[in-house]
């Protein structure tokens, strides 16, 4: 496991707990790779959401055939989130970590 979902996970995603249990550095890349990952996941969101609509346009009486299009949707959005939420802990993090040692920050 990379040592960015560690710290995620380890600090059940809370920026502060993280600050104050670690003080780990968090290097501006990991921020950019959670936003890039976050940007890739965005077609995927909407490829699934058009699934969908489609599939309740077209078969509205296929219940086993929506429930997988919406459970697809549903599992893009998830991982939408969850690269959102690592951004914004990075970026958190980071904040904590130039507040503590310059008293400002250029976030």
């Amino acid at each position: 496991m990379a040592r960015e979902a560690r710290l995620f996970i380890s600090s059940a995603g809370s920026a502060a707990r993280a600050f104050l249990k670690f003080r780990a550095n968090i290097p501006p890349r990991w921020i950019k790779n959670a936003q890039k990952s976050r940007k890739r996941i965005e077609p995927e969101i909407v490829q699934a959401l058009r699934s969908l609509i489609t599939m309740r346009r077209d078969r509205p009486r296929a219940k086993v055939a929506l429930k997988k299009a919406s459970q697809e949707f549903k599992a893009a959005l998830r991982r939408w989130e969850t690269a959102y939420n690592k951004e914004n802990f990075y970026r958190g993090i980071r904040i904590l970590l130039e507040l503590q040692r310059n008293g400002s920050s250029r976030l």
